[in-house]
Formats: structure tokens, C-alpha cells, sequence
């Protein structure tokens, strides 16, 4: 049953990794289609806020989505194996409220030993994406904890059921914004 389950989530997630990787091919490549040729139909159209973020925080936060659709599939091989502790490890170093990652969708970020880019977030992401982002990393922050509570053939569904809200706020985000 638990290998089911982590079968049909690598798989989603495989998805979710793979789309946040060729995302920024795809909107290249939009960007030069003719859209008389597309003919789309108001169904088709993309109702997502577009975002105008300056080249080195679009680039950063590119990068960043990458590197959680990254964690995450480190984090579901290690399940597999039945690894909770290195799964936790992997959430801990990026994915939680303590990651470097996660500096930028904290309230009154600020420059520091991270550099300006958290700053620079801060002032260009929308109140409303910033939560989004502080909601995935405190329940990254959940998930780490559960998953180091995982011992040997131990049940692995509270760690899965906390992995799944931390991509259903992905999902969030990335139904509700998109980088221009």
C-alpha cells in the first residue's frame, strides 16, 4: 500500500518537477508563437496574475522553484527507501522556514548574509504570493518533523499527508502567478 502511494506521488511529482523546470522554456517559446496561428479560445486563455519582476529576482526565483520540485524528488527517492531521517534532512536544508530559501517570503525581509535578493523579493512579490510561499515552507517545516519520527518500517502516511500540502501550495501559487 505505502509503495503505491509513494509510486503515485513520485509520479505527480515527477510532473510538478518537470513543468517547474520547462516552465521557463515554455514561456520563451509562448512569448514567440503567433497567437492568430494558436486561435485560442477564451477557455485556453492563461487567467494567472502575470508577474513583472526585475531579470536577477525572475532568474532567482526561477531557480529556487526549481531547486523545491528538486528537493522534493530527492525527498520522495528517500521515502522510498524508507528513509524518513534523510528525507528530513533534505526538507531541513531546503524546503523549511529555516532553508535559505524560504528568507524571501517571510514579513519584512531584509538584506543580509543572503544578500539583497530577499529584500528585493520581499518588495516586488505580492503580499498574497509571499504568503503562499510562507505557507509551503511551514509545512515543509511539518513535514520535516514527521518525517524524522519515521523509524524502521514505520508509517509513513503523517510525513505523505504533510508532503502533500507542501505541493498543494505550490500548485497554489503556480495556478494563481506567472512570471512574464
Amino acid at each position: 500500500m505505502i509503495r503505491r502511494i509513494l509510486f503515485a506521488a513520485a509520479c505527480g511529482l515527477s510532473f510538478f518537477a518537470a513543468a517547474a523546470i520547462a516552465g521557463d522554456d515554455h514561456d520563451e517559446h509562448m512569448k514567440h508563437m503567433d497567437m492568430d496561428h494558436m486561435k485560442m479560445s477564451p477557455k485556453m486563455s492563461d487567467t494567472r496574475q502575470e508577474l513583472d519582476f526585475p531579470s536577477p529576482m525572475r532568474v532567482q526565483m526561477l531557480s529556487h522553484m526549481r531547486g523545491h520540485a528538486e528537493a522534493i524528488a530527492e525527498i520522495l527517492a528517500a521515502l522510498g527507501k524508507g528513509d524518513g531521517a534523510a528525507a528530513a534532512k533534505i526538507a531541513d536544508a531546503r524546503l523549511t522556514l529555516a532553508s535559505p530559501g524560504a528568507a524571501a517570503c517571510k514579513p519584512n525581509a531584509k538584506s543580509g548574509e543572503l544578500g539583497d535578493m530577499p529584500a528585493m523579493m520581499a518588495r516586488h512579490m505580492p503580499d498574497e504570493m509571499r504568503a503562499l510561499g510562507l505557507t509551503m515552507h511551514e509545512q515543509a517545516s511539518k513535514f520535516a518533523q514527521e518525517a524524522a519520527r519515521i523509524g524502521p518500517g514505520g508509517d509513513m502516511r503523517p510525513a505523505l499527508a504533510e508532503l502533500s500540502q507542501v505541493v498543494q501550495a505550490c500548485n497554489a501559487c503556480h495556478a494563481a502567478y506567472r512570471l512574464d
